[in-house]
């Protein structure tokens, strides 16, 4: 289940949430309640795979660099 970022259109207010597949619009802003939010394109993160070390150790991707 993918987590999104929003923000709110009254006060600003920035703020993740993990979406559901059955939960329908967005959510309201935890800071104002307002209703009015939209998602955010979200830039890429740096994600750090644990892979057990009988399965080839650790690696590590950065989400936008090329493999290489």
């Amino acid at each position: 289940m993918p987590i999104y970022e929003f923000e709110c259109q009254c006060c600003h207010h920035r703020f993740e949430r993990l979406i559901l597949p059955s939960e329908d619009g967005n959510p309201p802003c935890p800071k104002c309640n307002h209703p009015d939010t939209r998602k955010l394109m979200s830039a890429c993160s740096n994600v750090t795979l644990k892979i057990p070390a009988g399965y080839g150790g650790g690696a590590k991707s950065s989400g936008c660099a090329p493999a290489g």
